[in-house]
């Protein structure tokens, strides 16, 4: 009589610690389901003791077993969070397979069923659901899976409703490419006058190319050989003059970035190009070190130039007050000890204040009077978006030094270990542009 009064009270105690155990679950502010795993258990496990090799590569093969995983494993209970989120009238559509949980990700099962494979204790991923009612929601869903020691009938599966998130990001990064463009529109604008006398010069070539070519054409025994040497030279002028208009429109055009494999010293060569002028006119020489057979990087062309671009002619604006034979700048590309692409630009201004340099890469941060104080905050926030980071320190030698890195396409590829220094033979070419008053 004992025993039975003993056995009742247990089955007591257990019916009331399931009865908390649902009504915790039932309380949770999010969507949850509590899944029967065992059917789905044992499938991995005869997978398990009967693959050979790769179990991700064999469930690739058998696309099938992953349904069938997913017809086992069995919902039995949500909570009303789990009904709204999916659009749901009554508890009762929810029980039976989890196929529908994962309807709008194809894959998503798969990565699930890897992760319990493995042993893991979690499993946290962004997906797509298809709801009950037609939409398609974007939420982070998490998994708990029971080890021993656990009930281990059941899985706590959540999700959580991503869309708010999502659209406040879309929403920031639309505030930042906003900025960028603002950023690359008054760069341009402090480069008019030099911009304006790049494209008049091969204009000029142009019209007096034009005027000779036609006077040969005009003599009474036309002189055919110098009009088509005019007409070369006119042809290649109308290209250099088209050149430096699409790189302003590159500069100046609201585009979404792109993601290509790029040859940075290229790219560094190209707003060399660009700048030329400028650095003349202002009796500045730049003098470039760009280290060859770099790898390549995956970035946004644009982008890039726009920083680097922005560096020289944050350099350039510095040098006002010097005498013009102590104006230089120097840039320079190599790869750090980490294997990745690095660029430096030091000058020879008056460097920037001590007070001021934790606060340069600040946004609305300037010292110019007709400033907007985006541009440095703008080449950070690009740089951090190619995986690198950017510093800004005085030179030993005097004057402002910028430095950023980003990995090259091989850094993602490959262990750092397997970069090392370039032999000593390989000698960085050196190349000085721009005049000098010295």
């Amino acid at each position: 009589m004992e025993l039975a009064l003993t056995a009742e009270g247990g089955g007591i105690e257990l019916d009331a610690s399931q009865k908390r155990y649902r009504n915790l679950i039932s309380c949770l502010p999010i969507p949850v389901w509590q899944i029967d795993a065992r059917p789905a258990g044992r499938i991995l496990d005869r997978l398990k003791a009967s693959v050979i090799g790769d179990l991700e590569t064999y469930l690739d093969e058998h696309p099938e077993l992953v349904d069938l995983a997913s017809e086992a494993l069995q919902v039995f209970a949500v909570n009303d969070e789990a009904i709204q989120l999916f659009g749901g009238k009554h508890s009762s559509e929810f029980l039976g397979p989890v196929c529908y949980l994962f309807a709008g990700t194809p894959g998503a099962a798969k990565r699930v069923m890897l992760a319990h494979a493995t042993g893991a204790r979690n499993h946290v991923e962004e997906l797509v659901i298809s709801t009950f009612d037609g939409r398609l929601v974007d939420v982070l869903l998490l998994i708990t899976f029971p080890v021993p020691g656990d009930r281990l009938d059941t899985t706590i599966l959540m999700m959580i409703d991503n869309t708010a998130r999502l659209e406040a990001e879309a929403k920031l990064r639309s505030v930042e490419a906003d900025f960028s463009h603002a950023a690359r529109l008054s760069t341009l604008g402090e480069m008019a006058t030099s911009i304006a006398h790049e494209i008049k010069q091969p204009l000029a070539a142009i019209l007096m190319n034009a005027q000779t070519s036609l006077r040969y054409l005009r003599k009474a025994e036309p002189n055919l050989e110098k009009a088509e040497q005019l007409t070369t030279r006119i042809v290649e002028c109308a290209e250099r003059a088209s050149d430096i208009i699409g790189r302003i429109q590159d500069m100046a055009g609201k585009r979404a970035p792109t993601n290509a494999l790029l040859n940075f010293n290229d790219v560094v060569d190209q707003c060399l190009v660009f700048l030329r002028h400028e650095s003349e006119e202002k009796d500045i020489i730049i003098k470039s070190r760009l280290q060859p057979n770099l790898p390549l990087i995956r970035g946004d062309r644009i982008q890039l130039q726009q920083v680097i671009v922005n560096l020289i002619v944050n350099s350039i604006q510095a040098m006002r007050a010097i005498r013009h034979a102590q104006r230089e700048i120097h840039v320079e590309t190599s790869l750090d000890k980490n294997g990745q692409i690095a660029f430096s630009i030091w000058d020879t201004g008056t460097g920037i204040p001590i007070d001021q340099l934790e606060h340069i890469f600040d946004g609305f941060f300037t010292t110019k009077e007709d400033g907007l104080g985006i541009g440095l905050a703008i080449c950070q926030s690009i740089v951090k978006a190619h995986g690198g980071t950017i510093t800004a320190a005085n030179h030993s030698d005097g004057g402002a030094l910028f430095h950023f890195s980003i990995p090259s396409e091989n850094n993602s590829l490959v262990n750092n270990s397997a970069f090392t220094k370039p032999p000593a033979s390989v000698i960085p070419r050196e190349r000085i542009s721009g005049t000098s008053n010295a």
